[in-house]
């Protein structure tokens, strides 16, 4: 059976509750405001973010979230040394920045 989890308001109010602002769990994982209401509101996915939500709220991921984090694979940080190298070997060559090659 599918779960929805919390609506935003329901996220809101219960902090409330606790006297936990979003804002305080933005200035926690030193992220903006708007991210964090982002997350909360579902527009946007971070698990670290929905994470500490969840745990201010002393729930589960699944209790807050529903099944939006379900199987969720974080992207991760993407190594870009060596298309950060081709950048500046070709502006310092004065040539042309090639292509990037996707993998």
């Amino acid at each position: 059976m599918k779960s929805n989890g919390l609506v935003f308001e329901d996220i809101r109010n219960k902090l409330h509750e606790k006297d936990i602002l979003l804002t305080d769990i933005a200035e926690a994982l030193k992220v903006s405001r708007s991210h964090v209401y982002s997350i909360a509101k579902r527009l946007n996915k971070s698990q670290p973010v929905a994470e500490a939500i969840c745990s201010a709220l002393e729930l589960t991921l699944e209790e807050v979230f529903g099944d939006t984090y379900v199987g969720h694979q974080p992207r991760g940080r993407k190594d870009r040394a060596s298309r950060k190298q081709q950048v500046i070997n070709a502006i310092r060559n004065k040539k042309p920045i090639p292509a990037p090659t996707y993998n």
